[in-house]
């Protein structure tokens, strides 16, 4: 069994770890809480801010605090034996404890693997106990100390969807770089099959890489591609676009546009376009969609999922000043006319300021 950890609390640099469960309860400066092994890899690369590959990590515990991390390359045994310096800066460190994780490369079968995970165990045991030892690799972990195959699956678990998970969006949502490499080791959708964040995060860099006087032009370009694409495919299939679309609806002028782009001939298609997009937008960066949506529905002479579509974007962002214009404007009673009137005299206007 996984051994557990006694209460107490971790401090590295603006990280924080506190105790209380069953595993190593964390909290890091985004006040993420982490308890078990699955979170630990989560939290590793931000630790690190680097994902780790074909790496052993190393935490050292004393107190109740990281007094160290280190990341070195998976010897090979060979090299292995004849090193004395692998964990030469832990034992300045002087832990009481100590966490390992191999993130060892593909093709190293179990019985070598084994084999490497044993000596480094013995290695760090000179200097602490090891409170435990995960091996993370193929896309998949396991605990090297837990050979009870009722409690552990020797075949090892799942990673987990780390630019999905909640350190990744509190550090997208704060502004902050994500650990570098994490884009190899993730797929485009979470879980629940919405755009990865990590995807969100690197077209967010791409727009800030632009100038100030071009982010709305180059949003609407990426709104664009996103339009013909699903004109051709009638789906969503690629969520880089998607994520593009989505960083770009956060630009008021770029949402403004997307309200009028459908015209007067592709509105049900626009409709199944931004259902399809709301579908797949994690927390955040739903209120936009929603609102487009809601003006596509009530111009369809759709009152009801309009008014739905609304409070989803209030439900998104409570202080979405379009979706309490939009609850007003319906509330008032407004015929659907009136919006396609007003689309058809500015949506001319604002392709022009933008695409000239």
């Amino acid at each position: 069994m996984h051994r557990s950890s006694s209460p107490s609390e971790f401090i590295h640099n603006d990280a924080r770890v506190e105790a209380g469960a069953s595993y190593l309860p964390t909290t890091l400066a985004l006040m993420t809480i982490i308890s078990t092994p699955s979170e630990l890899i989560t939290a590793v690369p931000f630790l690190l801010d680097a994902h780790p590959d074909n790496a052993l990590v190393v935490i050292a515990l004393r107190e109740g605090a990281i007094t160290c991390v280190l990341r070195a390359d998976i010897p090979e045994a060979a090299t292995l034996e004849r090193s004395g310096e692998l964990f030469a800066s832990l034992r300045t460190s002087d832990p009481e404890e100590l966490l390992l994780l191999a993130y060892v490369p593909t093709p190293h079968d179990k019985q070598r693997c084994e084999l490497l995970c044993e000596e480094l165990q013995a290695r760090a045991e000179e200097i602490a106990p090891v409170k435990d030892f995960l091996i993370v690799q193929s896309n998949r972990w396991r605990s090297f100390l837990c050979k009870d195959q009722r409690c552990c699956d020797p075949n090892g678990q799942q990673l987990p969807d780390i630019q999905s998970s909640a350190i990744a969006a509190e550090h997208v949502f704060q502004g902050r770089m994500m650990p570098s490499g994490l884009g190899a080791h993730a797929g485009a959708r979470s879980d629940d099959g919405e755009v990865a964040l990590q995807l969100l995060c690197q077209a967010q860099e791409r727009v800030v890489a632009n100038a100030p006087e071009l982010r709305s032009k180059q949003g609407v370009v990426a709104l664009l591609r996103l339009i013909s694409s699903f004109t051709i495919g009638k789906t969503i299939d690629n969520h880089e676009l998607a994520a593009a679309a989505l960083v770009a609806l956060t630009d008021i002028q770029v949402r403004d546009f997307a309200i009028g782009s459908h015209g007067d001939e592709h509105l049900h298609l626009h409709l199944s376009l931004w259902s399809d997009l709301l579908a797949i937008a994690p927390a955040g960066y739903r209120a936009p969609v929603a609102t487009v949506l809601a003006l596509l529905r009530y111009e369809d002479g759709d009152g009801h999922g309009a008014r739905a579509m609304v409070e989803r974007a209030l439900c998104d962002d409570p202080h979405y000043s379009l979706a309490h214009l939009l609850q007003k404007t319906f509330a008032a009673g407004w015929p659907p006319e009136a919006f396609t009137t007003m689309r058809h005299e500015l949506h001319p206007k604002l392709r022009a300021e933008l695409l000239g």
